[in-house]
Formats: C-alpha cells, structure tokens, sequence
C-alpha cells in the first residue's frame, strides 16, 4: 500500500525534499535533560503514587510491623507507626483504584473489558462481525507501543506471523526513535536491528507505518529525531509519519486517511509533533465516506480503566456528536486547552491509541450514513483505548504490567447498503505478552498469544494482601 501526504506527495520523495528534510523548521531544538514526566505537576504526583499502589508493597510493611512489635524500643515505637502510615496509605490507593475501575467500567457494546480486577472471566471471541460488507477492499493491522527492549533479544512466535500473513499494513507506536547510541533508562531509542525484526513479519506485499507522535519521539531533540525518520523511511518495507507536517496521510487512491497526534510530551520544547488540542483533529477536510483512522497517542499510564472525559471524547470523535461532559471536565479541558469538539464534517472510523502500555476496552460505537436513496443506514465503528505493549524489556518493576498488548486486523470494505461508505467488516483481534526466556544462552522476548487470564495485579497477591492489612487492623484497633 502506498502512502501520501495530504499534499499528494508519496511519503518517500516528501521526505528527500528539502522541506521534508526537517519538517520545513531548520531550527536545531535541544531536549530538556529534566523532561521525566509528560504530566503537569497534579497528574505527575499521582502517577508517581500510582507506581506504588501495589498490594505487595503494603503487605511487606506489615509484615514489617508485625516483625518490629517484638522489641520495645521506643525509637522502634515510631517506625513502626511511620509504617504503619504508609502500609494505610497504599492499601488506600489500591482502594481508590478499585473504585475507579467500577466508576469508569463501560458497560454498552463491549468486544473487550481488561478490568483492572477480573476475578473470572469467560472464554473470549476473538472474531467479530463489526458490519457487512459487500468485499474486502484491504486488511489492516495494528499493533500497540514498541518499546525498548533493553537487554533483551527480540523474537516472535509463529503464531504472531500467521496472524499477519495476509494483511496489507500494519500500523503501529515507535515509542521514541532508532539510534544505535547508549540510552538513558528514562528514555527511549531501539537500536536499528528492530527494523530488520518489524520487517520480518511481513509478507512480501505489505508494509509497516511507524507513528513517531508520542510523548518520547523528542527525547533526544529534534536532529536525532530527523535522523530517525529518514533511517526508517529508506527502508524498503517502512513508511513513518508523526511528524507535525506529516501528521495526515492518505492512500494512493485517496479512500483510506490516517492521522496521529500527541497529548503528551515529556519535552517543554514540544514543537514538532502535534499536539492534541486541535478542533477537529484534522489539518485536512476528508470524507465521510471515506475510511478514516485516528492513530492518537493519549490516556493515562498504567490505567485500565478509561477515565470518562476519554471516553466522551471518543465517542464524540466517531459520531460527530456532542457529548454530555460535566462541568469540571470542561473546566479542564480549558485550562489544558483539551478541548475536543465534535464535527459531523469531520468523523473518524477507527481509534486505536496508545500511551496507557496496559489493555484497555475495546467497543463499538453505532452511527449512520445515509445512502444515494436517502435511506438511513445503521453501522458500527471502533475504539481500542489502549493496545497496551507490542515488545517491552520490563523485566523487574513493570514486568507483571508492561508485557501485555493487543494485536488486531480488520478488513475493510463497502458498508452493504452503501457501496460508497468504507466500513470495517470482519475483525480479528488477539492479547499477546512478551514471553522472557533463554535462546542459545541469549535473554530474550519472544512475543506471543496470551492465552491465560490477564490481570494488571497478581490475585492471589491482591487477596492474601487485603487479608493481611485487614486483620492487622483490627488487631491494631482492639489492642
């Protein structure tokens, strides 16, 4: 498939001109050294809270507790209710994020619910029927976040390739950029054997579309950021958007957009990706009828569930509609200048987003077309919230977390009843986790079908832990 800017350039010869060359800016932007959060100071402090909101954590400190009540020490005495504090502190942040999932769980036309706390759950269907279609006019996949791997080695089961064998693209989050330099732990850069693994799975008439918009593209500054671009661009099997000025691409027959933009960065120097703040979410007009995907890099890590305003926003991106937010949610949505707002001009088909690097729902959200006869024709379009991580080196912090994402293919084709609307028919979507074993003495990550039952906690933790902190409680209070 081949790919154009909005300006009707092919990606490949937009890139070679010199406009292309920097996005039209030849101004050098150097990266903050201090950049470590994307959020403002409020939503940064509770990510840093989130990290530790993890039921092992408060069971330690009371075990801890229980350990120092056999000294009598009064220097003791005070640690002991310094532990105490924080055991309560984090078994209430698991409290809250319990709350929150039950606040936030949608409920209507779900293919896929992660959770957080699935206790049980039934055998999924991993095909389905989105709308019918009169034939397949092209299959797309997509993937979610490609992170580093560290030190890990990278390799995909057969199972990951026989998934992708028949599509024509495959879209996907090059979270950061390709260098071959040493990179900080709180940076991202893959080196550039991860094109050759990409480019692996690939049959011999399909591509990959790497998105550059997320909050690590400018980590380095904008000239490492350049060279990234064209690296992955002269690769034969490779086209690369994201860019500011290549944020809007379409197909060599104009019927399939895609558009990617960025709610965050960790970066204040935050100039040549697009920022998530536009109206439409659409420097160019495009066609209803058209087939439409939004690619956005947004959310909140190590969120399973979807926080309200996102889903409002979603919905009304694909409907075109006027969502009932609250008054505190327009609030924020001006002070961080978030504002979306729905056009009927300007409908997307497809969101598949990334940023949260945990699963997140998949749902469908109904809308209509009208056809040449004037009959109103019902359909469905997509939402996957989060994708969560294609490849991931987490090995030790974030490795019950980090290693989980979704694969997912669509075919896409004339909705039936309105051969001029492009819809998705037929959609097939798989988890996948990155499986940490040995190759020939090498550490690696293979990727594969995740068949078991996907948590973001361990449960057998989660309980023993509730248990524990709640009879020291009581003990603690009937002492």
């Amino acid at each position: 498939m081949q790919l154009f800017t909005s300006n009707g350039d092919l990606l490949g010869d937009y890139y070679r001109q010199p406009v292309g060359l920097c996005g039209g800016d030849n101004k050098i932007i150097r990266p903050d050294n201090c950049g470590l959060s994307p959020y403002e100071i409020d939503e940064t402090v509770y990510y840093f809270f989130k990290h530790l909101a993890l039921p092992g954590f408060a069971a330690v400190g009371i075990l801890i507790i229980i350990f120092l009540r056999l000294f009598s020490n009064f220097m003791i005495r005070y640690v002991r209710i310094i532990f105490l504090i924080l055991a309560i502190l984090l078994f209430l942040s698991v409290g809250r994020e319990l709350i929150r999932a039950w606040k936030y769980k949608i409920r209507d036309d779900v293919i896929f619910l992660p959770g957080p706390y699935i206790l049980n759950r039934k055998s999924e269907i991993y095909t389905h029927t989105i709308n019918n279609i009169t034939r397949t006019k092209c299959k797309i996949g997509f993937v979610g976040d490609i992170m580093k791997m560290k030190k890990f080695d990278l390799k995909f089961h057969p199972d990951i390739y026989c998934f992708f064998n028949d599509v024509n693209l495959i879209i996907g989050n090059l979270e950061g950029i390709i260098s071959d330099k040493s990179c900080p732990i709180t940076k991202q850069a893959h080196p550039g054997s991860i094109l050759k693994k990409l480019a692996s799975l690939l049959n011999p008439n399909a591509k990959w579309l790497l998105c550059s918009s997320n909050n690590h593209s400018e980590d380095f500054g904008s000239v490492p950021y350049n060279h990234s671009l064209h690296r992955i661009q002269s690769r034969s099997k490779f086209d690369v958007f994201g860019r500011g000025d290549v944020s809007f691409i379409h197909s060599q027959n104009n019927d399939i957009n895609i558009f990617s933009a960025t709610e965050w960065s960790n970066q204040k120097t935050w100039k040549y990706t697009l920022k998530y703040n536009t109206p439409n979410l659409a420097p160019n007009p495009h066609d209803n009828n058209k087939f439409n995907i939004l690619f956005p890099h947004w959310g909140f890590e190590n969120e399973k569930y979807v926080r309200r305003r996102v889903q409002l926003d979603a919905r009304a991106l694909l409907t075109g509609n006027i969502q009932d937010y609250t008054c505190f949610q327009q609030w924020v949505r001006r002070r961080f200048n978030r504002l979306i707002l729905p056009n009927t001009e300007h409908k997307w088909d497809i969101i598949f987003a990334h940023h949260s690097h945990v699963l997140q729902p998949i749902i469908k959200v109904p809308d209509v077309v009208e056809n040449k006869k004037g009959n109103e024709i019902d359909f469905n379009k997509l939402a996957v919230f989060s994708a969560g991580n294609f490849t991931s080196g987490a090995n030790i912090i974030r490795k019950k977390k980090h290693i989980s994402g979704i694969v997912m293919k669509c075919e896409i084709g004339p909705l039936e009843g309105c051969e001029d609307k492009l819809v998705i028919g037929k959609m097939e979507w798989r988890r996948t986790k990155n499986h940490k074993i040995r190759i020939d003495n090498v550490r690696t990550k293979r990727v594969c079908f995740d068949c078991e039952k996907y948590r973001t906690y361990n449960h057998n933790l989660l309980i023993s832990s509730i248990l524990s902190i709640g009879l020291f409680l009581l003990a603690f209070l009937f002492n």
